[in-house]
């Protein structure tokens, strides 16, 4: 489905309307979406997956619900649209738990604690990515997550994060703001816990503890041995 263009989705999204077949429309559907947002087309993307949400409840499996749910919070997270997103990950993964799809599970509960790191609750974030890490290795090596199709917009979403945090700091050190470095280095570091780049997370860690220190910034310092705890457990 990912190597697919638009014009493709687009012809198969018809053939399916045309001969009532939901499964290919559904998957047309978010697989046109996916593509939309990887092209940064937005709210395009969310119309695709809002339809395929649509059609999915008349009648879809729950886990055909889980990866339109995931799929539709990661459009709106990447919309900046925090409170939308993370109640469709969280009904996300209620749905992947209820089917015994382990990998859904990992990667929208990794995903909905992004959310709540975003969000400056660190704890809710780390007892999301306690649940992420205990299913069976999901995240066990570099571009596991983005192997698994169905789930491979979130992984994406990830890594454009990582792109657009990275320039954040870069900002940052160039105006010399320690609290504009700060803030995106700190949002960072879980995101390198799941997209394969565990191994560098110590260096943001000792980058970020001065920082923070220099700032103020006492629950940034009281969440850190949780961060080490849970690339410790990674790494297992």
């Amino acid at each position: 489905m990912t190597d697919r263009t638009i014009a493709e989705l687009e012809i198969a999204l018809k053939t399916a309307r045309e001969q009532g077949n939901a499964e290919a429309e559904i998957g047309a559907l978010t697989g046109l979406g996916s593509l939309l947002q990887k092209s940064r087309q937005l709210a395009q993307a969310a119309s695709c997956f809002l339809q395929a949400r649509k059609r999915v409840e008349d009648g879809g499996s729950p886990k055909d619900r889980a990866v339109v749910l995931a799929g539709l919070g990661c459009v709106y997270w990447e919309m900046a649209q925090l409170k939308k997103a993370m109640t469709l990950l969280d009904e996300a993964r209620n749905l992947a738990k209820q089917c015994d799809d382990a990998t859904g599970q990992a990667v929208i509960a990794a995903f909905l604690g992004i959310s709540y790191w975003r969000k400056c609750q660190w704890r809710e974030a780390v007892a999301c990515f306690k649940e992420a890490l205990a299913m069976g290795g999901s995240f066990k090596s570099a571009g596991a997550v983005a192997g698994r199709e169905r789930y491979a917009s979130l992984q994406e979403a990830m890594e454009r994060g990582v792109a657009t945090l990275q320039n954040r700091i870069r900002l940052g050190r160039e105006q010399r703001d320690p609290l504009k470095i700060l803030q995106p280095l700190f949002s960072m570091i879980p995101l390198f816990l799941f997209t394969g780049r565990e191994s560098e997370m110590e260096s943001l860690l000792w980058e970020a503890i001065p920082l923070a220190e220099q700032s103020g910034k006492t629950d940034m310092l009281d969440v850190i041995p949780e961060l080490r705890n849970l690339r410790d457990h990674f790494n297992r």
